[in-house]
């Protein structure tokens, strides 16, 4: 396995930034299967999200033109994989990289990723988060009204909760390499969004929003026994239904990993979605 550092910016601290990724690919204890990696530091992720993203995995029309919008806009650094090459695309404009205990993490969690893809891994839950259409449509008829930004929303989250089982086995890993350090100040980065309101058209942002930054803190939970203090962030009803999920996301199988994990997760969450729906304005 080669591995090649590139950068389209002129910002000189990115240079400064090569020996990490050399550190990083040292200490992780497992290397991917592929025959050339590229770390790509650049100041428009979002741009190199649109250009690169294979077209026949991205569907046209409008509910997945807006998924595709809400992914690209979220996008800070990101990993893809096209055959033996492996590219790493890193967002210079993130603050994280000024820190250099946090920019290891940064690095290390998506060279990671590259290397859960390369397994099949990530692949498989990819897969088996697109078999829950029947739950997604059985979703829809049970609230019986609004059907498009319903729909907009249950996609948003079954891929957010895909996403959320992704960062959490990648996570698990790196504390297993000994990264625990470097993830905790990345993690100071992290912070949490308070919210007063709460209504059916916020309330999938709402859920990804609190179940996203509750999700960070998981592998730190139950590999390191952690307790993790929280800020109150919502309404005490809504929190509780939320919690539903964050529970199945502890609950996952990380060495594992069957299909019913995923499902469940998936399940859940849209289940939560459901009866908040019908009881919010």
């Amino acid at each position: 396995m080669k591995i090649y550092k590139r950068t389209n910016s002129k910002k000189k601290f990115i240079k400064k930034l090569y020996p990490l990724v050399d550190e990083v690919v040292e200490r992780v204890y497992k290397k991917p299967k592929v025959k050339k990696v590229i770390f790509f530091f650049t100041d428009n992720p979002k741009k190199a999200f649109l250009d690169m993203a294979n077209p026949e995995r991205i569907p046209h029309g409008r509910q997945y033109g807006k998924l595709e919008k809400w992914l690209s806009e979220g996008i800070s650094s990101f990993s893809i994989q096209d055959k033996d090459t492996a590219i790493i695309m890193i967002n210079n404009r993130d603050p994280v990289l000024k820190n250099k205990k946090a920019a290891k993490a940064l690095i290390a969690h998506e060279f990671m990723h590259t290397i859960e893809k390369s397994y099949g891994m990530e692949p498989k839950i990819s897969k088996v988060g697109g078999k829950q259409w029947p739950l997604i449509i059985k979703t829809i008829q049970d609230i019986g009204k609004d059907y498009e930004n319903v729909l907009n929303d249950l996609i948003k989250l079954t891929t957010f909760f895909i996403l959320c089982m992704k960062d959490i086995i990648v996570n698990e890993k790196l504390i297993e390499s000994g990264f625990e350090e470097e993830l905790l100040e990345w993690h100071k980065y992290f912070k949490p969004q308070k919210i007063s309101k709460v209504n059916r058209r916020n309330l999938a942002d709402v859920i990804i929003s609190y179940v996203g930054y509750k999700t960070s803190w998981i592998p730190f939970e139950v590999k390191m026994g952690m307790k993790i203090k929280y800020e109150s962030m919502l309404p005490k009803n809504i929190e509780r239904e939320c919690n539903k999920i964050l529970k199945e996301l502890k609950d996952i199988n990380t060495k594992k990993f069957p299909d019913r994990d995923i499902s469940e997760v998936v399940k859940t969450g849209l289940d939560v979605y459901r009866r908040l729906h019908k009881k919010l304005k």
